[in-house]
């Protein structure tokens, strides 16, 4: 699993793909994929589904501050 830095409404994973969060519900990722937000569910265009549970993620990442183990933990507010 990459780690993710967040930086406002971007963040960067060690692998070098960047997500930009466009608003509330919509973010577009350097590799074409566009995620769509509505409520706790986030999905994406290529057929991926998270949904936020606090700091966490139904895809096993965890949230930490600016930073995150995973993708699916980028898309809603730090609640920590």
């Amino acid at each position: 699993m990459s780690f993710w830095s967040i930086f406002g409404k971007t963040a960067t994973s060690d692998t070098g793909e960047t997500i930009q969060k466009i608003d509330d519900t919509f973010s577009v990722s350097t590799t074409g994929t566009t995620y769509t937000t509505m409520g706790d569910t986030t999905m994406g265009s290529d057929g991926s589904v998270y949904t936020q549970m606090g700091s966490f993620s139904s895809d096993g990442s965890i949230r930490m501050g600016a930073g995150s183990t995973g993708i699916g933990a980028i898309f809603n507010d730090d609640d920590v």
